[in-house]
């Protein structure tokens, strides 16, 4: 997920409605770590009635001290002694969403959508894991460990998006999605906090996973089967891992879902200016100063002022685009890699930006990597159909889909290929349900192919009811990517970067093929814009 100009502070993974909370609740499963005892609930799948399986819910289970030391990398959590009930999904860390009505629009979109906003808090350094009920130590299932996104900006591990309940039942796989901090609770750019400890959000992805490792197994997880999977600024995260791998590796495969995020600004002025608006500057210890200062007086002013926190690059944590020489070089992690797309990544910003200032837009999109529209206008109208150009909408959405996720997916992934250390496997979201649409005319967005990978659909929404089409794709989606988690090598069921004559691409749901599963086609079918776009994104350090 990432930041644009015109919005501020897009994508993330939103979360329409699952259904409402855990239910039916059957027993109290226990489990015993290192930390103590942790009792969660048995549920069953909500919007599957015809699923009668029970999953082991554990919700809110600490993976590292809560609340933290403020910009501070994250550290083990304190033992107890009597039993923690892990039966209520944990707070968000503080978010910064835009403000105005852009940043409403956010909210509505990606903040829990048909249900209440979940709660705030810098107490939230919490997971959450979905087992099977016949997992144990000696019956070890695949596991499956969830990044969110936001921009690295807003989200959290509890939407009901991220309920693991159908994968673990319908799939038999160990589901985790962990939190992490964001903005400048996650990035704060502090000088005072040592080089390499800066990126807060990220060391508490990496904690998280290796909390995985050293814990999983009570839970009938099998730590030596992790897939790292995300979306948006998730996905840009798993990047990040891949390039900048942990050692020993705590994942043996990875599965990136619209790999992105485009934070602009500089997180040490940004954080200067926070310190002189809270009269920190010139304290003896400025960042002391600020850990006093309340976390949600911050929260209204960075999202007030519109500051933005990128991470700190070459730190050990972060590259952002950078990560050709990690390719090259074979420091990136050697693992399988599912990697793709949705067509209509981009219609989600145009309805946050309200629809109604096309041609602004275009200019934003590609001012961010220093073009106008004359610039490249007489190429892009060569490039796309007129029914696509005659558009301002559609335009708009396609320039912003191909430059900022296609042709970068395309750049990435054909690097990895043409290092020739592990395959590669990339698909495209291509189906659009009425239930999961967030707004008129949404189509494949950015996000929604979330609920049919997680079998979160939710059974109605304003727009419309669940169809048998989508049930049909959600369960073929969610055994392709639990079956990538079981047997990443084995691939998702359809050719591998390289393999057969770039007829490679698995076009997921497309409504005029294979609405329920997939049709392998041509990667030209996606990629035909990168040839106006490859050059730009590489000029701008965008491509890898």
């Amino acid at each position: 997920m990432f930041r644009l100009p015109f919005l501020a502070s897009i994508i993330f993974a939103p979360l329409l409605s699952l259904a409402a909370p855990l239910n039916e609740r059957a027993a109290n499963p226990t489990v015993s770590i290192s930390s103590g005892r942790i009792i969660g609930t048995a549920t069953s799948v909500s919007n599957q009635p015809t699923v009668t399986g029970l999953v082991n819910a554990y919700l809110g289970v600490p993976f590292a001290s809560s609340p933290p030391l403020r910009f501070a990398p994250p550290a083990a959590p304190e033992a107890w002694t009597t039993p923690r009930v892990a039966q209520t999904l944990p707070p968000a860390c503080l978010q910064q969403f835009s403000t105005g009505s852009s940043g409403a629009l956010e909210k509505k979109y990606f903040n829990n959508p048909s249900l209440a906003p979940p709660a705030e808090s810098e107490d939230c350094m919490y997971l959450n894991v979905f087992a099977p009920q016949d997992a144990s130590p000696t019956n070890l299932k695949a596991v499956m460990f969830w990044i969110f996104g936001g921009d690295l900006e807003f989200g959290t591990a509890s939407l009901a998006y991220y309920n693991g309940s159908s994968l673990a039942v319908n799939e038999d796989v160990v589901v985790v999605a962990a939190n992490y901090r964001t903005n400048i609770f996650g990035f704060s750019n502090s000088p005072q906090i040592p080089f390499g400890q800066q990126n807060s959000g990220l060391l508490d992805q990496r904690f998280a996973l290796e909390w995985v490792q050293q814990n999983i197994k009570h839970f009938g997880g099998d730590p030596a089967r992790v897939t790292i999977f995300g979306e948006s600024a998730g996905a840009y995260s798993i990047k990040q891992l891949l390039a900048l791998p942990p050692s020993p590796l705590p994942f043996q495969a990875a599965i990136l879902e619209s790999q992105q995020t485009l934070i602009v600004g500089n997180g040490l002025t940004a954080y200067e200016q926070v310190l002189a608006h809270f009269g920190c500057a010139l304290a003896a210890s400025p960042i002391d100063c600020l850990r006093k200062v309340s976390g949600t007086d911050i929260q209204t002013y960075i999202a007030q002022a519109g500051l933005s926190f990128p991470p700190v690059e070459g730190d050990g944590t972060y590259l952002a685009s950078q990560t050709l020489p990690s390719i090259v070089s074979g420091k990136f992690a050697d693992v399988p890699i599912l990697i793709g797309t949705n067509a209509n990544e981009a219609r989600v910003f145009l309805a946050v930006a309200g629809l109604d200032n096309g041609t602004n837009i275009v200019d934003d999109v590609l001012g961010l990597v220093g073009l106008n529209v004359s610039t490249i206008e007489q190429s892009i109208g060569a490039t796309y159909a007129a029914d696509i150009v005659d558009n301002t909408d559609l335009l708009v959405s396609q320039i912003a889909t191909d430059l900022l996720f296609t042709c970068t997916t395309q750049t990435f992934s054909s690097a990895i290929q043409a290092a020739g250390r592990q395959p590669v496997w990339r698909y495209r979201y291509n189906a659009a349900f009425a239930d999961t649409s967030l707004f008129e005319n949404a189509g494949a967005y950015h996000t929604s192919e979330i609920p049919e990978v997680w079998g979160t659909y939710p059974t109605s929404t304003q727009y419309g009811s669940v169809t048998p089409d989508q049930i049909a794709l959600s369960k073929y989606m969610q055994g392709v990517w639990a079956g990538f988690a079981k047997n990443p090598t084995a691939g998702p069921g359809w050719p591998k970067l390289g393999s057969n004559g770039g007829v490679e691409l698995g076009d997921l749901g497309n409504a005029a093929e294979n609405a329920t599963g997939e049709r392998t086609v041509a990667l030209s079918e996606a990629d035909y814009p990168c040839a106006l776009y490859d050059p730009i994104l590489l000029a701008a350090g965008l491509a890898y």
